[in-house]
């Protein structure tokens, strides 16, 4: 499992909360890779990606630097999948259902240790045999780890950690943002590199305990998000 796209998470929300402050260097490549347990390679690929999608500059012998917060706005819902389409027919395509011992960066998104089990799940949701949208997500393994006995190509995982193991989260955090389709993403929802899309993030918490966490690449020639509010 490639390594870089948790390692750019965890930067991009460490940006976002100002975790590093503007005008100060993000450590070197160096630093992130002792820090990641990767190669100086994985964590360039990482930076170099942050950079591309506006989130830090580069000044050449001085090092690499935040841009300073993205706007935020809003709050949304986003509905279960099988309510996004009307399409007669939905299906999860399972393209793997197993336990991992978690690297640095998943310890750090799921507030957990190093090699700490978790159950990774990742979907592909198809309307109509049409590929529309990518769930990546970890979840905590010692209370969802019944997941695996369960049918997800054709249940709601909301729906079975609530009705059938008792797990009711309490509170969800997610954000929404553009972004452009990398290889595997893009083969796997058939459009061309480079395709613009929606990625969602949402950390489901049970308590103070992180039950999940999930990216969702979201095709955005087929969906647009809104909302209605009260002014």
């Amino acid at each position: 499992m490639a390594k870089y796209p948790l390692i750019k998470s965890t930067l991009k929300e460490r940006l976002l909360s100002s975790h590093y402050p503007e005008g100060l260097p993000l450590p070197s490549e160096p630093q992130l890779a002792r820090e990641f347990e990767v190669s100086r390679m994985t964590a360039r690929r990482a930076i170099d990606e942050l950079e591309r999608e506006g989130y830090v500059y580069r000044i050449q012998g001085a090092g690499t630097f935040p841009t300073g917060k993205r706007f935020r706005q809003g709050n949304f819902k986003v509905r279960p999948f099988r309510e996004w389409t009307r399409a007669s027919e939905t299906q999860n395509r399972i393209l793997q259902a197993r336990v991992i011992d978690a690297t640095p960066e998943i310890a750090i998104v799921m507030q957990s240790r190093p090699g700490t089990p978790t159950l990774f799940l990742h979907r592909l949701r198809i309307a109509d045999s049409e590929p529309l949208l990518i769930e990546k997500r970890y979840l905590h393994f010692e209370l969802a780890g019944g997941l695996l006995h369960q049918d997800l190509g054709a249940e709601s995982i909301h729906e079975v950690l609530v009705e059938k193991m008792g797990l009711s989260p309490t509170r969800v955090d997610q954000s929404l943002e553009a972004v452009n389709l990398r290889g595997e993403e893009s083969e796997l929802l058939r459009v061309p590199l480079g395709t613009a899309a929606f990625l969602l993030r949402r950390t489901t918490y049970l308590g103070e305990v992180r039950l999940s966490y999930a990216n969702y690449w979201v095709r955005s020639d087929r969906y647009a998000f809104q909302d209605s509010f009260e002014p």
